[in-house]
């Protein structure tokens, strides 16, 4: 008897539990649920990569839950790695968020499952030909058109919108597919602190890594704001070694200074779509947090400020968009150099643009047009683009400057999206303030035609002729190249006896011609890939293909064998292997063999182990520069989307 109550009570509890707490973006509503992900991942290795400092033996783990209590969304992200090292900056990760983004992409995710239900019904047909029984059903059936109709905006959401839900709230809760409290919340600013990511524009911050704090709120699609604060990078003194010829000299240019970053964003509109919003950024070194030599070092303390401002305009909205941005930046490239001083200008203005013999200053700009006619499978774009040689941003990693680049694209369909035809123009320039001894340009003029006729084998051929040249009046720096690249693919997938099968053949000729003829060179490639699917699950592909290489002075072939097979043995497991084999009487020998498996537990792991055995045998370049070598890699994966 005691018993029984002890199971009974344990079953109550389970069942309380189950009503409070919902796992999954599938699971029932509950005043607690939790979704996200993580992602654990091993490697051993009996080598490291020719010229890499990764480690040949790694361990990552990362995990991203979000915890969403009476729909309050929480997000945490964490990476911990063991190729964190004090020789470089930071890798390890950790942040805390206030998501309501977690609330649209769940509500989004529950849109799509109820369209694909939908369409997948007998009703689905109704989708397709919405323009031809909208008037029929209005007056012999109203319920089956509002239904139609509802689903009809959920396709909009998906197609136009992206899944944003931002405009569809009405919608979504009248379909039960968004709750009012998720509405409310998912009105809410995002607030993140500890070591966040955050994207401004591609000119002034994106792909930094920021330890500190942001956050944004854009209430209505009306008001946006934003801001940003923290570091960005560490202060990292290291020495390494750089070999020239045969002598070794030590350098300190890959240190790096302490870096702090502060950036806002005010304006009207929504991001994503009709905007104008004005943006200011500040970042700066900590001169004093790097002792170096006074001499044999390049690297500097800098300080960046830019402002700008960013437009988009949805003239029709889905069909014709217009949008920019154009920035200016002020950078001080060494906060050592001397500064300028004159009693004319007060001594605040001086300071507030650091008027230093190393400061000097540049604007950037990008704009684009995109038409896309949906009625006639049309989409016409042109963007442009210009970043100064002196244009900075200490917020954009590697950040291209000193060029201006146009690009026209067309891309049009045809029997009923069967047949594709596409065309582009791109152009490119440097040398923009005229401080180099010479320009360099980037000409091209292409297009592709492909073709998908139901039942019958596809067809895709592409040419995209490219011009680079260079003015210098020096004729040592003179070059003029000419590139014509050519690719094509045919392909086919049939049945055989009950067997499928899949035939596919591609070709890709790229062919050089330099000034004097030189450096003239030609690569033509072709592969030839079979695969089959027998009627138990395992399929068999091959494939053999060759690469010859022809140049002024030498000539090369490739011959490339490769083979595999694939196994889904239950619903819960599959395996894998191959091997890659490519000989070259010039070059040398390359073979590979690999073997995985992916075991699925169920709603709490995927487990992929990947074990690979790799052999090089360079004729023309020595172990020491990474020639021939072996190596054997063991790598586990274990992760899960819930």
């Amino acid at each position: 008897m005691h018993a029984m109550v002890v199971v009974a009570t344990m079953v109550s509890s389970l069942g309380l539990r189950a009503q409070w707490i919902s796992f999954g973006t599938e699971a029932g509503a509950a005043p607690v649920w939790v979704t996200g992900n993580y992602r654990i991942l091993g490697q051993a290795s009996t080598r490291q990569g020719s010229f890499q400092e990764k480690p040949p033996d790694l361990w990552r783990a990362e995990i991203n839950p979000t915890l969403a209590i009476y729909g309050l969304p929480i997000t945490a992200n964490l990476l911990v790695s063991s190729e964190q090292r004090d020789v470089r900056q930071q890798i390890n990760a950790f942040s805390v968020t206030l998501d309501p983004e977690a609330i649209k992409r769940i509500v989004s995710q529950r849109a799509s499952r109820a369209l694909e239900s939908y369409i997948q019904s007998e009703a689905g047909d109704l989708l397709n030909n919405y323009n031809a029984v909208k008037d029929s059903l209005a007056q012999y059936d109203p319920e089956r058109l509002k239904e139609l109709e509802q689903y009809k905006q959920l396709q909009e959401m998906r197609e136009l919108a992206n899944g944003d839900v931002t405009n569809y709230t009405g919608i979504l809760q009248q379909m039960g597919l968004m709750t009012d409290v998720e509405n409310v919340m998912q009105q809410l600013p995002t607030i993140g602190v500890g070591t966040v990511f955050p994207t401004f524009s591609p000119l002034t911050l994106s792909g930094a890594r920021v330890s500190g704090g942001w956050g944004d709120w854009n209430p209505g699609s009306v008001f946006y704001i934003a801001g940003v604060g923290g570091t960005t990078q560490r202060p990292l003194q290291r020495v390494d070694s750089m070999r020239v010829d045969t002598t070794v000299y030590t350098t300190l240019d890959n240190s790096d200074f302490g870096r702090t970053l502060y950036g806002g964003r005010i304006g009207y509109g929504k991001p994503q779509g009709t905007h104008v919003i004005f943006t200011g950024m500040y970042a700066y070194d900590d001169a004093q947090s790097l002792a170096l030599p006074d001499s044999g070092v390049a690297l500097t303390p800098q300080r960046n400020y830019i402002t700008g401002v960013s437009l988009r305009l949805d003239l029709l909205p889905g069909v014709w968009s217009v949008e920019g941005e154009l920035n200016g930046s002020i950078t001080e490239g060494d906060q050592n150099a001397p500064r300028f001083g004159t009693p004319d200008v007060p001594e605040f203005l001086l300071n507030m643009v650091d008027s230093s013999a190393s400061t000097y200053l540049d604007w950037a700009a990008t704009g684009s047009m995109t038409i896309n006619l949906r009625e006639t499978n049309t989409r016409i774009s042109a963007k442009g683009r210009r970043i100064g040689a002196g244009y900075s941003a200490l917020g954009v990693p590697n950040l291209r400057k000193d060029y201006i680049r146009y690009d026209i694209r067309a891309d049009q369909r045809l029997w009923k999206r069967q047949l594709a035809l596409s065309a582009f123009i791109r152009h490119d320039q440097d040398n923009l303030a005229a401080i180099k001894r010479a320009t360099s340009t980037l000409s091209s003029i292409g297009g592709s035609l492909g073709l998908n006729v139901r039942g019958w084998p596809y067809f895709r051929v592409g040419y995209s002729p490219y011009t680079q040249q260079s003015d210098s009046q020096d004729t040592l720096l003179q070059y003029k190249n000419q590139i014509d690249v050519i690719t094509g693919a045919v392909g086919y997938a049939y049945r055989i006896s009950g067997l499928g099968a899949n035939t596919n053949l591609t070709l890709s000729i790229q062919d050089a011609e330099t000034k004097h003829h030189a450096n003239d060179y030609t690569v033509t490639t072709v592969n030839l890939m079979q695969s089959v699917s027998l009627r138990i699950p395992l399929t068999l592909n091959a494939g053999v293909g060759f690469i010859e290489q022809t140049a002024a002075q030498t000539s090369s072939t490739t011959y490339t064998i490769d083979v595999g097979a694939a196994y889904s043995a239950l619903d819960w497991l599959s395996v894998n292997g191959g091997s890659t084999l490519a000989l070259d009487q010039v070059n040398g020998t390359r073979a590979g063999y690999f073997l995985s498996a992916l075991v699925r537990l169920g709603d709490y792991a995927d487990i992929d182990i990947r074990a690979e055995h790799n052999i090089f045998k360079e004729l023309g370049i020595p172990p020491l520069y990474g020639g021939s070598y072996s190596e054997n890699i063991f790598r586990i994966t274990i992760g899960k989307i819930w």
